[in-house]
């Protein structure tokens, strides 16, 4: 398991905070996560999506890895949480199940999240130091997975009232692709994102493909503009297709005045 530092300064004053991120875990194993999560040791372990796998009761089983997860990554750190696009709705449960899944997490997985004391931040924000303000929001990635559904944007009242607010702001955005499309010319410090899984095979530097982004993505992985970091994902989830030049990965952000 690869870990990727990132050094952030800012010209906010008294700001000195280690974070994690961790995206698309997809339920699968996560022993090596867990093990890179300590050796971090971070302040905080941002979440942005796909922690579970899908939000219907044929995944109950699999699922059991995504929240044993949050468990184990709670009593390491506070842990702050945003939907990805499976936590809301994945377009192949059709074909896996006959039933339509909920596009939420159900009551029983929410339930859970609470009692281990995950901060579920969906269109919503919480400070993560009171001392020198630095805040950490969840925007929500709209239901655009199916043609079936409306496509629906995201919330962006949410959005733009998060980026008035003063002090050092972090945005989970589980989608990297909104990044130009809504964020870039918002007034928010950072912004972690997944979903692309690093493009899947890397050739010179360059992901091969993305979902909504296509072959030879812009957004698959590193920082871009000094305040956009993308995740390449905790596992593959692509089995049986490997990922080539392509670790799986667990992030370390300082961020320091």
């Amino acid at each position: 398991m690869k870990i990727s530092k990132y050094d952030i300064t800012t010209d906010k004053k008294g700001i000195n905070i280690k974070l994690a991120c961790v995206s698309d875990l997809h339920a699968r194993p996560y022993g090596k996560v867990i093990a890179a999560l300590k050796s971090i040791s971070p302040d905080a372990i941002l979440l942005p999506g796909d922690i579970v796998e899908i939000a219907a009761e044929h995944m109950d089983q699999r699922n059991q890895n995504g929240l044993n997860f949050l468990k184990e990554a709670t009593r390491i750190a506070p842990c702050y949480y945003t939907y990805g696009n499976h936590e809301i709705y994945y377009s192949h449960a059709r074909g896996k199940n006959p039933k339509t899944p909920e596009p939420t997490l159900s009551k029983k997985y929410l339930e859970a999240i609470s009692s281990y004391g995950v901060h579920l931040i969906n269109d919503s924000f919480e400070s993560l130091d009171h001392t020198s303000g630095v805040l950490v929001g969840g925007m929500v990635c709209g239901r655009d997975m199916d043609p079936a559904l409306n496509q629906k944007e995201p919330n962006l009242q949410f959005l733009s009232d998060y980026s008035k607010n003063e002090g050092f702001k972090i945005l989970l955005c589980h989608y990297p692709h909104y990044y130009e499309r809504y964020i870039k010319d918002i007034d928010v410090d950072l912004v972690l994102s997944g979903h692309a899984h690093g493009g899947q095979w890397r050739i010179f530097g360059r992901g091969v493909y993305a979902p909504h982004q296509g072959l030879f993505p812009k957004y698959t992985s590193g920082i871009h503009d000094g305040k956009h970091i993308i995740s390449r994902g905790a596992v593959n989830n692509s089995k049986p297709i490997p990922r080539f030049f392509n670790p799986c990965e667990v992030i370390e952000i300082n961020i320091h005045s």
